[in-house]
């Protein structure tokens, strides 16, 4: 009995140290140390507006240890986590990236289904499109519209404590059942392992990279046919790259973006599976007729840089995807084109294509002119479904009559214009349909402060 178990003991730490030693292979560690402090502060972000498949480690290469931590202040290291012996999954991404958001399902599915398998994590990293600051992948201000839609507005944080708060408002919002580690103040895995957005890795339990996804389980990337691969089994979840199916163009908004100088404006649709199958989608911008120092980019299941002219996008039977056209402007009053194709990569009689325009006026408000705070003032609640209250803690009587509260749509086109006489005034809703308004509030002295509203 005893020979037995020394047996058993031998053959278990064997077992250990071989895993042990495979996670020795990986290249030294890149961070991040001891858990930061809040109030550290974000290191200075580089711009990047190179191809995401190229950053960072690429399939067959080592990967470096690193060391990160949750909210709580849990450590997640990953020479220990292989030493468990199971590949992991790592996916990056910010709250501010739409692409991130919509892949939730993705991952919670593969947490449920492969848990036993792989051990899968998302990696926190700087924000993609915080609002007012500047995109590390654009080089200026690019928001987006479907973070205006959805509310969700961040700065690029400044401390670590920031960028908590940014991930405490996101795993409010969601339900990712995988768990989130952040990247340290001086975005170490960031850095290393991008940059980029939203991409992935796949890593073996001897710490070499599997599968590398430049943005995660985007076509032609797809994470189940590599966990498949890795795993050496075939689940059915691993598409068969049959695309039979056909689609639709259908424009959602005006074909005419306008707004103010200098800010960004856009105009988009939705493209449509009509039928059951998969379908893959060409999208090729076609023309250009744009100012010199105007520029253009196209947002479908991902947003691409302003140089990319074409993409791919792989739509499931019955599914819906979002297409927005952006026109990031000048100083300058001016318009332009673009001419963007849609086809169906299998049946070339299936395509359509459409104009889009940018308008820029000084005498318009863009969707993006916000956020000076010059006016300490609240309204509440928001959001409201019939009224609201606008409370004015700086309101000086002498002056009162001179507020003006002005309300916009998205599109810029200014749909109420009032004037505020009390330190407290209602703002009814009336006509407004449900949606996200934009207003601008005025005193005589030249102090302005705007702002968002949010009508259910």
């Amino acid at each position: 009995m005893n020979v037995k178990n020394c047996l058993l003991g031998l053959f278990l730490y064997t077992i250990f140290m071989l895993n042990y030693s495979l996670a020795q292979n990986l290249n030294p560690s890149i961070g991040i140390g001891a858990l930061p402090n809040d109030a550290d502060s974000v290191c200075n972000i580089p711009l990047y507006l190179g191809d995401y498949d190229s950053s960072g480690l690429q399939a067959g290469d080592t990967a470096a240890d690193f060391t990160l931590y949750d909210l709580n202040g849990d450590s997640l290291n990953l020479a220990t986590e292989l030493q468990k012996g199971k590949p992991i999954l790592l996916v990056a991404g910010s709250y501010t990236c739409p692409v991130f958001r919509g892949k939730e399902s993705v991952i919670n599915d593969i947490v449920t289904n492969y848990s036993n398998d792989i051990s899968t994590f998302i990696i926190y990293i700087i924000e993609a499109h915080p609002d007012q600051d500047t995109s590390p992948y654009f080089g200026f201000v690019n928001t987006t519209s479907t973070n205006i839609n959805e509310g969700i507005l961040y700065l690029q944080p400044k401390t670590y404590g920031e960028r908590k708060t940014v991930v405490t408002d996101m795993l409010s919002a969601m339900n990712f059942q995988a768990p989130v580690y952040l990247d340290g103040p001086c975005n170490n895995w960031w850095e290393y392992y991008g940059p980029a957005p939203n991409n992935s890795y796949l890593i073996n339990t001897d710490g070499t990279i599997f599968s590398k996804h430049g943005w995660f389980d985007k076509y032609p990337n797809d994470i189940y046919c590599d966990i498949d691969s890795l795993l050496a089994v075939s689940s059915g979840n691993c598409s068969n790259g049959t695309t039979n199916g056909t689609f639709s163009f259908n424009l959602l908004s005006s074909n005419i973006a306008t707004g103010a100088p200098n800010t960004t404006v856009y105009a988009y649709g939705e493209l449509v599976n009509n039928n059951s199958k998969d379908v893959l989608i060409e999208i090729q911008r076609l023309q250009e007729n744009i100012p010199s120092d105007w520029s253009t980019s196209m947002c479908t299941d991902v947003c691409l840089g302003t140089y990319i002219d074409s993409t791919t996008v792989l739509l499931g039977g019955g599914q819906t995807q979002s297409f927005t056209m952006y026109f990031y402007t000048q100083a300058t009053p001016d318009s332009g084109g673009v001419k963007i194709g849609f086809r169906n990569a299998t049946d070339q009689s299936n395509a359509f294509t459409q104009w889009f325009y940018g308008v820029t006026d000084s005498a318009l408000v863009s969707t993006y002119d916000i956020y000076s705070k010059n006016i300490t003032h609240s309204i509440y609640p928001n959001p409201f479904s019939e009224k609201a209250t606008i409370e004015l803690y700086d309101f000086q009587i002498n002056i009162g009559a001179n507020y003006e509260l002005r309300i916009y749509d998205l599109f810029g086109r200014k749909v109420r214009e009032s004037k505020i006489i009390n330190r407290k005034s209602e703002i009814k809703r009336g006509s407004l349909h449900s949606g996200i308004y934009l207003y601008e509030l005025k005193n005589e002295e030249g102090k302005i402060s705007t702002g968002k509203l949010l009508i259910r």
